[in-house]
């Protein structure tokens, strides 16, 4: 539990550090989120192409177990 927490805690301080610097340059919280929302939107592109294969391997999994638990006996 206190590496989870310890996890949370670092996650959280970084937040608020990146957060700070964004408001103290841009001078207001709404600008500061506005870069913050520019900056996340840019990682989530970024992932798209894992996401995807992710997603891939989700269906592969669902379609496994589908077929393992459908009662015939030949898959």
């Amino acid at each position: 539990m206190r590496v989870l927490g310890g996890i949370v805690v670092a996650i959280a301080v970084g937040f608020i550090m990146v957060m700070g610097y964004f408001w103290w340059r841009d001078g207001s919280l709404q600008a500061a989120g506005a870069n913050m929302d520019e900056g996340l939107s840019r990682i989530d592109q970024t992932t798209q192409p894992l996401q995807d294969s992710v997603g891939k391997v989700g269906e592969g999994v669902k379609e496994t177990i589908d077929n393992a638990s459908d009662g015939d006996d030949r898959t």
